[in-house]
């Protein structure tokens, strides 16, 4: 069997400082701190009550952008409430264009209960986000990374303290930070779109030729 991923198409340019500041600007996010994103629409599988938990252990300089379907926002925001994150926890809803999002980001959390593949991994990736992921056994791209090298992979999904840790040693570890950042751009380069399309075309052609064979 042969497994062909899905891609992306890199951003044009890294983010810069003021890159950072403009799109933190124009989604409303605070200019000072560690910013965290999470985007899903199915806010409970992919694991958005794990992370509100786990922010609530993180330093109060750690805030938190949610993009997504804005369906399920009247439970997270009592558990927001409940924890005291009103003022860390951002909800920007459904995004045209994401890539502000990602722009504003320090890391990405993807504490997922189910996932097969994992895109907004690889395009938080493409933005040299560090990103915080669950194991293999619950997300498909995990599989294909290596844990302290271009991600960090949380056995657990459902232990907030672990994801605490995690972000963590993400954010506040400068060392550990520019080599996840170095390792997620080589990464997400092996899996553009274009890249994917000629093993595709490839996989076509061996198939042909072991017909005609």
């Amino acid at each position: 069997m042969s497994v062909i991923t899905p891609g992306i198409t890199l951003p044009p340019l890294l983010v810069t400082p003021l890159g950072k500041k403009n799109a933190r600007s124009l989604l409303g996010l605070p200019q000072d701190g560690y910013c965290i994103l999470f985007v899903a629409n199915d806010y409970r599988k992919k694991g958005l009550n794990t992370l509100l938990k786990a922010l609530s252990q993180c330093p109060a300089g750690f805030v938190l952008a949610v993009v997504g379907n804005l369906s399920e926002l009247p439970i997270f925001m009592e558990q927001v409430k409940i924890l005291g994150l009103q003022c860390r926890v951002f909800f920007l809803g459904t995004l045209q264009n994401v890539a502000p999002a990602y722009e504003s980001a320090d890391c990405l959390a993807h504490p997922t209960l189910e996932d097969t593949f994992g895109m907004a991994v690889l395009e938080a990736m493409s933005y040299g986000l560090p990103v915080i992921v669950s194991s293999s056994t619950y997300c498909g791209i995990s599989g294909l990374l290596q844990h302290s090298a271009n991600a960090l992979i949380i056995d657990d999904p459902l232990d907030p303290t672990e994801l605490q840790h995690a972000l963590e040693k993400a954010l506040t570890q400068p060392l550990l930070n520019a080599e996840l950042s170095k390792g997620a751009i080589a990464f997400a380069n092996c899996y553009q779109w274009t890249k994917l399309a000629l093993q595709q075309e490839m996989l076509y052609l061996d198939v042909d030729a072991t017909k005609n064979g």
